[in-house]
């Protein structure tokens, strides 16, 4: 097939769950003999046109068309905007592709003017919102008011396009709540399998947390740093804790105890500082299916994790901690069950290498798509 992939960022040039699942379906797609039409951006200071992180078999097969993101402008609401704008200039790189593609694949807004443009002719259109996070909860007035009008923005989309993609769990319970079932295609998120562990760190005198993604308010930093400021007085609960992500100072809390690695890009980096740790921390206010939460638990980590979006599908009793919401003292309570009970947690960190082996990996989750739009394309 020939498959026109839109998406707003490519890892590792733009950090994030979309731009990693954008990179890495590229990557399979072309490895598996299909022809991929790449549209995307990257950040000012990068140079990905030359594609490094494709293999050369792979890059027979991906033909790479850089879009600008258009400049920000720091008013309310201006991603909408922006988004907007960044598909129009995708539409118009697309075009003369059009006759020629038997499927697009869009993450985000990036197909919003496709869809508007959309005629007889048009290949199927799917949508990839990943965690619509506009629709869970939010944890500020300032966000519930641009959740609004996001909502607005995203269901232009979700109504022109002809498919779109559940990472399961709730996520599914929304979409049916704005498309007609038949248009959700329910695939699981997944890894490429070099992610998993082979030996998986023994729990040691002090159990070790760890925090891995950017900062967002929706993240739950700060019901986190409550729940460290009160465990690190408790002399029954030792714990050291490490943020990977790139967390503002204001937000750094001053422990001996606690560790801010800044934000890392390089995937071998990562691994190696996730398997020194035990347990992930997930405490969001609202997810898709966190690739943090993938990596994790591939390398063999117990997971704490709040009940949105998808993190229902890799997390239960088996190999964590399920929370009803993201607050202080939810999260304490499980920490505090983890250091407790070294046993427990050590079975649950090898039922999180199973777990990932079971149905996440990335082969099983691409295999999945590329089986739906062969499918459903026009013949």
């Amino acid at each position: 097939m020939r498959i026109a992939l839109l998406t707003d960022g490519i890892f590792p040039y733009l950090v994030g769950g979309m731009q990693k699942h954008s990179y890495h379906l590229a990557k399979h797609l072309a490895k598996n003999g299909h022809t991929v039409y790449l549209f995307h951006c990257h950040g000012a200071d990068k140079d990905s046109s030359k594609l490094e992180l494709f293999t050369e078999d792979e890059k027979k097969n991906i033909r790479t068309f850089l879009i600008p993101f258009p400049k920000k402008s720091y008013y309310p609401l201006h991603y909408i905007t922006e988004s907007r704008l960044y598909s129009k200039a995708i539409y118009n790189a697309l075009l003369p592709l059009l006759p020629e593609t038997d499927f697009v694949f869009a993450q985000g807004f990036c197909a919003w003017e496709l869809l508007n443009r959309k005629q007889a002719n048009t290949p199927p259109v799917v949508v990839h919102f990943h965690g619509l996070e506009m629709y869970q909860p939010i944890p500020s007035v300032k966000s519930r008011i641009a959740a609004y009008f996001m909502k607005n923005a995203v269901y232009a989309n979700l109504v022109n396009t002809d498919y779109t993609i559940s990472f399961g769990g709730k996520i599914t319970t929304i979409l049916k709540e704005l498309v007609p079932h038949e248009k959700i295609w329910e695939v699981p998120g997944g890894i490429e399998d070099n992610w998993l562990t082979t030996t998986i760190k023994p729990v040691g005198d002090k159990v070790r947390f760890v925090y891995l993604g950017r900062y967002e308010r929706r993240k739950g930093i700060p019901e986190l740093n409550e729940t460290l400021k009160k465990l690190s007085t408790e002399s029954a609960y030792p714990f050291e804790f490490t943020f990977i992500g790139d967390i503002p100072d204001e937000h750094k809390l001053k422990s001996p105890s606690i560790f801010y690695k800044g934000s890392i890009s390089n995937e071998n980096e990562i691994k190696s500082l996730l398997s020194q740790n035990d347990i992930l921390v997930s405490p969001s206010y609202a997810e898709g299916m966190p690739i943090s939460i993938m990596e994790a638990t591939a390398q063999g980590l117990a997971i704490i994790a709040t009940d949105v979006g998808s993190v229902s599908t890799l997390v239960n009793t088996n190999n964590g901690w399920l929370l009803p919401t993201p607050f202080p003292e939810v999260i304490a309570l499980a920490m505090r069950s983890a250091i407790r009970d070294k046993a427990s947690l050590q079975t649950k960190k090898e039922n999180s290498v199973k777990k990932i082996k079971e149905g996440f990996l990335l082969d099983t989750s691409a295999n999945e798509l590329i089986r739906l739009m062969e499918q459903h394309r026009k013949r």
